[in-house]
């Protein structure tokens, strides 16, 4: 069975092309696939920037298998010094028994928390599950070391935790170190989407609560052992998003009594405005944003008054000043040139440059008007003279006066006539005008004289008295405006802010429809693709039910994943003896542990998955004798092609297997005082050790014929031997980085105990002529055991069994430390 994991998150857009969706829930569900971020973003109204990686290709290669080698524990829950639990690194069923708080479940915990960061027994209970993880047996401080065979790689890694003195159980420091190489992160392993889709682990508190919690939790155990946690990951996004898209669009509704009643208490204008645009259905934000701008009430009639006195505004004193010193010089010009007959001035001058255009025209001719003196030369010259005098005298005067004149004017100009607003009564508002009135008056009437003395006599000191006497009346206004600016602020502020809010309501809102469309077409998607991911899976857990069930009369029917939130629940469908009913109901705890382990099976040694192992901590627990048997017959199956490590206080599933003549390995975890934990194997376990035992007891019943003995006694050596040759040839390859699948097919190629034994020993089963050389060097006895077990097999003559079995035991336990 194949399902591409990563695929969820691919399978979700494929439908998302073919969705009658508005487009902004489509651009929700893309963005909530792509990440939080993402999705905070597009509820902001940007487009989606993110990608997904490309889905993986039909027929890609398997990842590389990793195995467990071996769990190292100090100070870690019921074991205190340190322990270790050596394991094969390769397929095959390993089971670890052991009394209850014997420190075995402690070895499958410590991997746990070590690989994946977490811990089912812990998870979601109080911290006072987490509070006894610290083994007081031992001042040593904690440290978990998970040694792994990395599949087709000489070396293996091992990650590591370790934790300082008085740290608590997230003060620990992890890393993985490959064989020779410097320490890495454990984010190196890229195990992080794998643990969630393929989880190896699976504890008891998991097996109970996969089926005997609440529906909710029998739900979402299910999802995360199919691996549809995505799904409810991304339904979980959209989900938050909607709950605070709700909240959000009703914050401004929440917040708006509290507004009305601020503006209902205000006696600013505009607070009346403010209420008609939130009179209606929907709130006028400009208008209000218009209010909340405006610096006073254009309806309030002393606002403009106090505004044009605020900006009233008068001549720089220095440019009155300049102008002043113009007229006053101009003034004084005047009253030097008042003695000058300006206009007799101006007719001499006319009349002396007549008679100069004479003389050039009639030189040294007498004058035409008197008839008296000629008008030579030195007549020219001195009239030449007395023309330029009269004439810049005449001047002189005409610039005087223009200078007067214009500066009246600018001195006129420069503050105008008195303002209108001087005479409003502004009593009510602090502002007395009255004294910048008269002032303004008395400026006006200055500058009004005729006499340009008077003006340029009184000009600086009317100026500064009207600076005076405007400068209070001004500040009493600028005061007065500024209390009503102070008066309204606040309401402005809150309507200011209800706006913001109100704004971001009206975006949630929408939001919150889209979401709502979102997680509808969502959750729709999510049962389709629930079905198409358990319809191959079911198929797989039925055919392993019906191992384990051995005689229970309940037929596994539609297994389902329905319901959304609080309703979502798992439906288990079943007939009992052809009658439908809930599994729940009619199902044994034994049943139901069984059925949970057929669930998990499936998903936990799917092709795609990078752990080659599975970690099965006491499945045994409720189960009655037939389903033990089931139990050990599925799990023997599943380690032909997985290592299965299983941890059981029961000692019925060591049994089964041996009653079924199944290949496992037994390995007892013993507690001693002080949390001293020790590991032994169990030789009736080891199908080597099982046949010589096998073997010896024929050898010495006396009662059995001996052609039969001998046969028998060959046939069991034979089997120990190429049994102990196959486990050697597997470890062997396994370190040389050998894929499993050559070992295992250069094991079936080695026909014959020979053969196997040059695999074995030379790596070669075809060298056939150096093996005796090579049983040599494994034990003396090694050869001859070999020549008279093969005899003996094929119907040789006797031998003594007894210390044949004895010298086969020799060479199967060198065989035993490659």
């Amino acid at each position: 069975m194949t399902i591409p994991d990563e695929t969820i998150d691919h399978l979700i857009l494929d439908h998302l092309d073919n969705a009658d969706l508005p487009e902004a829930a489509a651009t929700l569900i893309l963005a909530a696939v792509l990440g939080d971020d993402e999705l905070a973003a597009a509820l902001d109204g940007a487009a989606p920037r993110g990608e997904l990686s490309p889905p993986p290709t039909p027929g890609d290669s398997e990842p590389i298998g990793t195995y467990l080698a071996g769990i190292e524990v100090t100070g870690f829950r019921g074991i205190g010094q340190s322990a270790t639990l050596n394991l094969i690194p390769g397929p095959g069923l390993t089971i670890v028994t052991g009394r209850n708080g014997s420190g075995k479940s402690s070895f499958a915990e410590a991997a746990e928390l070590v690989l994946t960061g977490d811990n089912q027994r812990w998870a979601g209970r109080s911290t006072i599950w987490r509070d006894g993880w610290r083994n007081l047996h031992t001042t040593e401080d904690p440290r978990i070391r998970v040694r792994l065979g990395v599949e087709g790689h000489r070396n293996g890694a091992s990650v590591e935790c370790h934790w300082r003195t008085g740290g608590g159980l997230t003060d620990c420091t992890a890393f993985l170190q490959l064989t020779g190489q410097p320490r890495q992160s454990v984010a190196e392993l890229g195990w992080d989407r794998a643990l969630q889709l393929y989880r190896p682990f699976l504890s008891y508190a998991e097996l109970g609560g996969l089926l005997g919690g609440k529906p909710s939790e029998m739900h979402d155990s299910l999802q995360r052992i199919l691996g549809l946690g995505r799904l409810v990951e991304i339904e979980s996004l959209l989900k938050t998003a909607r709950k605070d898209a709700d909240d959000r669009r009703k914050l401004a509704g929440a917040r708006l009594p509290d507004l009305r009643a601020a503006l209902a208490a205000h006696p600013d204008p505009r607070s009346r405005r403010a209420e008609q645009a939130l009179a209606g259905k929907l709130a006028d934000l400009d208008q209000l944003e218009a209010l909340v701008t405006a610096d006073e009430p254009a309806d309030d009639a002393n606002v403009t008054p106090l505004r044009q006195l605020a900006v009233l505004q008068l001549p720089d004193r220095d440019q009155v000043a300049a102008e002043v010193e113009r007229l006053s010089t101009a003034l004084r010009q005047i009253e030097e040139l008042s003695g000058t007959p300006v206009e007799q001035a101006r007719t001499l001058a006319g009349l002396l440059r007549d008679a100069l255009r004479h003389h050039h025209s009639h030189p040294d001719q007498p004058c035409p008007v008197c008839g008296g003196r000629t008008l030579d030369a030195a007549w020219a010259e001195q009239a030449q003279a007395q023309l330029m005098q009269l004439t810049t005298r005449a001047e002189q005067l005409e610039d005087s006066y223009r200078v007067e004149k214009l500066a009246r004017r600018v001195l006129r100009d420069l503050v105008p006539a008195l303002p209108a607003v001087l005479a409003l009564d502004l009593t009510a508002e602090g502002v007395q005008p009255a004294d910048a009135r008269i002032a303004w008056r008395d400026w006006d009437h200055l500058l009004g004289s005729q006499d340009s003395a008077k003006i340029a006599n009184g000009t600086l000191a009317a100026l500064d008295a009207l600076h005076t006497a405007l400068q209070p009346t001004q500040a009493a206004a600028r005061r007065a405006l500024e209390r009503r600016r102070q008066a309204w602020q606040p309401v402005a502020d809150q309507i200011r802010d209800w706006i913001a809010t109100e704004r971001a309501s009206r975006h949630a809102s929408e939001a919150y429809s889209a979401l709502r469309k979102a997680i509808t077409w969502l959750q729709a998607v999510s049962n389709r693709i629930r079905n198409e991911r358990l319809a191959p899976l079911m198929q797989e857990a039925t055919s392993i039910w019906n191992t384990l069930r051995q005689e229970s009369n309940v037929d596994l029917g539609v297994i389902q994943l329905t319901g959304t939130g609080p309703t979502r629940r798992l439906d288990l469908n079943v007939t009992v003896d052809g009658v439908p009913g809930a599994a729940l109901g009619v199902m044994s705890q034994g049943e139901l542990h069984s059925l949970a382990l057929a669930l998990f099976l499936p998903r936990a040694t799917m092709p795609e998955s990078p752990f080659r192992f599975l970690v099965i901590d006491d499945p045994v627990q409720s189960m009655d004798p037939a389903k033990v048997y089931g139990l050990a017959q599925v799990l023997a199956e599943v380690a032909k092609h997985r290592q299965v490590v299983v941890f059981t206080h029961d000692d019925r599933l060591p049994a089964a297997v041996r009653h079924l003549q199944l290949g496992a390995r037994v390995l007892t975890v013993s507690r001693l005082t002080g949390s001293r934990v020790t590991v032994t194997g169990d030789r009736l376990t080891n199908p080597a050790m099982r046949y010589l035992d096998d073997a010896w007891a024929i050898a010495r019943d006396e009662a059995m014929a001996d052609d039969v003995r001998v046969h028998v006694v060959g046939n069991l050596i034979r089997d120990a031997i190429e049994f102990a040759c196959q486990e050697l040839i597997r470890i062997r390859g396994f370190q040389a980085g050998m894929p499993i699948a050559e070992t295992e097919q250069a094991i079936s190629e080695a026909h014959g105990l020979r053969p196997i034994l040059a695999l074995a020993l030379l790596s070669d089963a075809k060298r056939l002529g150096d093996l005796n050389a090579a049983l040599h060097r494994l034990h003396p006895a090694a050869a001859r055991v070999v020549a008279i077990a093969n005899s003996n097999a094929h119907g040789g003559a006797g031998a003594d069994l007894i210390a044949l079995v004895q010298d086969a035991q020799r060479v199967v336990e060198r065989l035993g430390r490659p």
